[in-house]
């Protein structure tokens, strides 16, 4: 009976290990595991950023960072990277509300008109320098 018992012991566990293995290649096929992974990255970073260990740790991010910070999540955001837009959150300390088009045209100096703002500002400004290049 002891052999019975170890045999069935055996034969479940291979199968609970085959439907893991099924349930993950499914979840890698279609994407999701991809996903599932940026997002508890993101959740653990925004934990860790949260919490400073004391206010000497806080460090005073400059301005010029925070605005490529900015250009780059509109560029994640405009793409549908929304999770790793979610992991430069939490790693480079932005508010969670993402700031205007606008607000970082200003700050930019950049006019937007009809052709531009249907790209982000990094492809515009990516483009202006390659156009600046060819002249």
């Amino acid at each position: 009976m002891l052999e019975f018992h170890n045999k069935l012991s055996i034969m479940s566990e291979t199968t609970e290990q085959d439907l893991l293995n099924a349930v993950k290649e499914s979840l890698q096929r279609d994407g999701r595991l991809g996903r599932f992974k940026a997002e508890l990255r993101a959740a653990v970073m925004s934990i860790l950023h949260k919490r400073p260990l004391n206010d000497k740790d806080h460090i005073e991010i400059p301005e010029e960072t925070k605005l490529i910070n900015n250009l780059l999540r509109e560029y994640l955001v405009w793409n549908g990277y929304i999770y790793s837009e979610q992991i430069l959150v939490a790693e480079s300390s932005l508010e969670q509300e993402r700031p205007t088009r606008e607000c970082i045209a200003t700050k930019l100096g950049v006019v937007d008109d009809a052709n531009t703002t249907k790209i982000p500002l990094l492809y515009y400004i990516v483009s202006a320098f390659q156009n600046h290049e060819e002249t």
